[in-house]
């Protein structure tokens, strides 16, 4: 670990009263494991953001069914006053972690922005015409688009045959999970999706088995599959052949304000001689990324 964290969950949204003895102890045992794991796994942060000192804090934890999810916020311990980072981290009833889900990153205070929009108004006729142009490539990168509220960036699809990642249970020991392939020669594609919310308004997606569709070169379209039901505890070690570093997967409905940022991966079954021709994103927004572009 590069730096060293504070942590603190003592502010969780989550109130102790109506919960039972056996309730709140669990609840306690999930926030522990989930603050243990975004300390010791940074990476989804990147860059400096995951060398630095950072300060973690329970937002809120309640029920998923028969998991617990709990909401962390981070930001750097010190020479910030911005908005902390968001995630969501799913721990089962074992009391491992089965996924997590950036939300968002720090964003700082910019007063300078104020001072800088009349300068910006003036040439606002000159630039219009390329950013309108630069809105549906921007940097050139041709994987990175652009929506009605949305901009999405995704990676060209991962072909694997199964999928291993690991995880943590309340007592702090490794949990591995797997996803297998389908059989009969079809495989799984991973497809990396980052989405950002650059307007100043709350979006509400749900990412389920409609929020997107991967289209092969002959039209045909393939659904993601739920990646935390599919999602299965090992009793062994992982197989170096099918470790996944870093997995999160996407799956479950989120409510990204405005400057957020959610990523992680999203799981099509798709068969043995499938090519990809384009990603096609559709939930609150409609988006749609070529990869023989």
């Amino acid at each position: 670990m590069d730096a060293p964290a504070n942590m603190d969950s003592g502010n969780s949204s989550s109130s102790n009263e109506g919960l039972s003895p056996e309730d709140r102890a669990e609840f306690s045992a999930a926030e522990a494991v989930a603050l243990a794991h975004v300390d010791e796994d940074r990476s989804p942060y990147g860059g400096p953001m995951s060398r630095r000192k950072l300060l973690f804090e329970v937002l809120e934890t309640h029920r998923y069914g028969d998991d617990v999810r709990v909401r962390i916020g981070y930001r750097p311990s010190s020479g910030f006053s911005g908005r902390s980072g968001e995630e969501w981290i799913l721990i089962d009833s074992d009391g491992a972690v089965r996924t997590r889900e950036l939300i968002s990153r720090p964003k700082d205070s910019q007063p300078w922005v104020l001072i800088a929009l009349a300068g910006i108004s003036v040439i606002a006729a000159l630039v219009l015409v390329p950013m309108i142009i630069a809105r549906s490539n921007p940097t050139g990168d041709p994987l990175y688009r652009a929506g009605r509220t949305l901009w999405m960036r995704v990676s060209p699809p991962d072909v694997v045959s199964e999928l291993q990642y690991g995880g943590r249970t309340t007592s702090g020991g490794a949990v591995n999970f797997r996803i297998a392939g389908p059989g009969n020669g079809w495989n799984l594609a991973v497809v990396h999706v980052s989405l950002h919310n650059e307007t100043s308004q709350q979006v509400s997606i749900n990412i389920d088995e409609a929020a997107a569709v991967l289209i092969d070169v002959d039209g045909t379209e393939f659904s993601p599959i739920n990646v935390v039901a599919r999602s299965e505890g090992m009793s062994g070690p992982i197989d170096s052949r099918y470790r996944y570093p870093d997995f999160v997967g996407l799956w479950r409905s989120i409510i990204m304000r405005g400057s957020e940022e959610v990523a992680g991966m999203l799981i099509f079954e798709v068969p043995p001689d499938f090519e990809a021709d384009r990603f096609h994103w559709k939930a609150s927004d409609t988006i749609q990324v070529g990869f023989r572009d």
